[in-house]
């Protein structure tokens, strides 16, 4: 299914993500938000309400995803959720957390959303008592709780990216953020095809303008169609020189302090893509990316696994790498 407009709304197969909070509690290695670079930083209630509010007026999504960094830290999460919900941009609205914070979230938090996606990382996960009070609060309230565990991650961004169009347009065409997950993202009053895209700019030296890569949201009636039109290319963004999309290498699930977190990026994209999955994506867009896992029992077996094996993460510099002009 694909994008279409009706009753003058450009209607998605998926969702629109809404970034609280830039900042985490963690500091994963390959995070693709870049939280761990990111100061305490919280979206305004009002720009949130404003934003949604504008582009529900030409836009239908399946669900909204309210996410981070880690969405829990905003003190002001559920009024912004209420926003989500009175927009009525979506019917349905997904959190997405580390479930660290969750214990803490009173009741008015789980009548406010319809599911709970939590992404559950090694020494980082719920000891049974605090899980059984989530599902307990998730069960009452009647939220779907969607557990994924990971044990490995994908390089997200490279520092030195490329000057190759060649594999830029690749790397684009099997993005699985922009054109199966489809995590297109409203930000500061503009829609974004991807968060990397948004936040790969305020972080990179030399990177294009932010807003480049997004289209202002309005009220013209011309917008609906040059939205289309927008989700609709297939012309990389300026941030693809740097992101990985989803062919980066793959590499072992760990914590990075705020300080050295961009030693492990630094590398021209050609020495963190992985080729056999690149070209495995150009046959099955949908690949399995081989990161998370559902059961837990197996997530403990890989974990083992990857612990006997003594599998590391590659040197965080090399000389070859290539700073893009």
């Amino acid at each position: 299914m694909t994008y279409h407009i009706a009753d003058g709304k450009v209607v998605s197969p998926e969702g629109c993500e809404l970034n609280v909070a830039h900042h985490c509690n963690l500091g994963c290695a390959s995070c693709s938000h870049l939280s761990p670079v990111f100061r305490r930083s919280f979206i305004d209630p009002d720009t949130a309400a404003r934003d949604l509010h504008l582009l529900a007026k030409s836009f239908a999504a399946k669900f909204v995803k309210v996410l981070g960094g880690e969405p829990l830290l905003h003190p002001q999460l559920i009024p912004i959720l209420h926003q989500v919900r009175a927009s009525g941009l979506a019917p349905h609205i997904t959190v997405c957390t580390n479930g660290i914070l969750l214990p803490r979230m009173r009741e008015d938090f789980y009548a406010a959303v319809d599911e709970i996606e939590i992404s559950v990382y090694p020494d980082r996960e719920l000891d049974e008592e605090k899980m059984a009070r989530v599902r307990a609060y998730a069960d009452e309230h009647g939220v779907l709780l969607n557990i994924s565990h990971y044990s490995h991650f994908r390089y997200s961004y490279a520092e030195h990216g490329t000057d190759d169009e060649a594999l830029v347009k690749r790397i684009f065409a099997t993005c699985q953020i922009a054109h199966v997950w489809r995590c297109h993202t409203l930000y500061e009053g503009h829609f974004f095809k991807c968060p990397q895209s948004v936040f790969l700019p305020q972080v990179l030296e030399g990177a294009k303008p932010l807003w480049e890569d997004g289209l202002r949201v309005t009220d013209e009636p011309d917008f609906p169609a040059r939205l289309l039109a927008y989700l609709q290319g297939s012309e990389p963004l300026a941030a693809c020189r740097n992101c990985m999309g989803s062919v980066g290498r793959r590499m072992p699930h760990q914590q990075r302090t705020r300080r050295d977190f961009r030693d492990l990026q630094k590398h021209s994209t050609e020495e963190l893509t992985d080729h056999r999955f690149l070209t495995l994506l150009e046959e099955r867009p949908d690949a399995d990316d081989g990161c998370a896992v559902e059961s837990a029992d197996s997530w403990q077996e890989r974990l083992r696994e990857r612990a006997a094996a003594g599998v590391s993460a590659p040197a965080p510099h090399s000389p070859r790498a290539r700073k893009r002009s």
